[in-house]
């Protein structure tokens, strides 16, 4: 069922050092997921999820996730259940108790309600295998902005992609994937899912002369990540906007100086409006790309952009 963000987990691994230690907890938690598959009931499923995915979920942070986050999730399960993970609950963590706070935790998700960086992650990858739960549309107001959130859940969308089209020269239809089911639908190429704003869209792309983002720069190097540059301004013309080199073209994936992208396939889509951006993967440039797994890898441009003042419509499964 995950063979495929299995396989393309592993490969970004060794191809992106810097993701290294969220890639290898993605593949931990792949394997708490492939376990759990088949054994999810068709009723009361956020329940069952909190007695049986939720420890698992834990134990494998723990065991594979970055410092950090290994340390949070032992002090919020601590704090929660009096028990820390892994030192004898035989069901792996406490949460397995009839704790109705566990219980919060999953539903708030659900609800959009605020919580913690730390219980996001927990609730996200605990409820990765529970069916869609249907929510309320959250903040977005009616009209195009409400076309944003996701049509089965109300969830918020996570990233973008666009499909690999016919003509090389032009990207294929934009597409959103929720942040809560995975849902997909199609969604207008000119307009925030945020906000609805159709005219002040900003992308980032890596593709100017210079080092790419995520790569360590010269001393005295200013330049910060990659660069930016609007669709019809006399800069774009240096940047994958619009449309895309064709294959056999010696410069695809390289930037204007002709060196090779660390991302050739990932950019940010960022409205002036609200101030809130989207990780768009382009599977045109990269046919091989599973875009929640790609997505992971693109800290570097997320860093860029917290520098520029925006923030991610949703922060991934892992926080950025």
């Amino acid at each position: 069922m995950y063979g495929g963000q299995r396989t393309r987990a592993e490969a970004l691994r060794a191809r992106y050092p810097h993701a290294a230690e969220i890639l290898g907890l993605y593949l931990a938690l792949v394997e708490v997921w492939e376990s759990v598959a088949g054994d999810v009931p068709a009723e009361g499923a956020v329940g069952w999820a909190r007695l049986h995915v939720l420890p698992r979920v834990a134990e494998a942070t723990l065991a594979s996730g970055p410092p950090l986050l290994s340390a949070a999730v032992a002090v919020a399960v601590a704090s929660r259940t009096g028990t820390v993970p892994g030192t004898g609950t035989p069901d792996g963590g406490g949460f397995s108790r009839d704790d109705g706070e566990a219980d919060g935790l999953l539903v708030a998700w659900i609800a959009d309600e605020e919580l913690t960086p730390v219980e996001r992650y927990l609730a996200r990858a605990t409820l990765r295998v529970v069916p869609p739960q249907p929510a309320s549309p959250g903040p977005a107001s009616p009209g195009v902005a409400a076309a944003g959130r996701c049509p089965v859940c109300g969830g918020p969308p996570q990233l973008s992609y666009r499909a690999a089209g016919d003509d090389p020269l032009v990207s294929g239809r934009r597409m959103l994937i929720c942040a809560k089911c995975g849902n997909e639908w199609h969604f207008s190429a000119t307009t925030c899912p945020n906000c609805g704003e159709t005219g002040k869209r900003t992308v980032y792309a890596e593709a100017r002369a210079g080092p790419p983002a995520g790569r360590a720069r010269p001393p005295g190097d200013r330049a910060a990540g990659p660069q930016r540059g609007r669709a019809g301004s006399p800069r774009a013309g240096v940047l994958p906007v619009v449309g895309r080199r064709r294959p056999e073209d010696d410069q695809a994936g390289r930037g204007a100086d002709g060196e090779a992208l660390l991302f050739p396939h990932l950019r940010a889509e960022s409205c002036h409006t609200c101030r809130r951006y989207l990780i768009d993967v382009d599977l045109g440039r990269d046919p091989r790309a599973v875009p929640e797994v790609d997505e992971l890898v693109a800290v570097p441009i997320d860093l860029h952009m917290a520098e520029q003042g925006y923030t991610k419509i949703t922060p991934n499964l892992m926080g950025f």
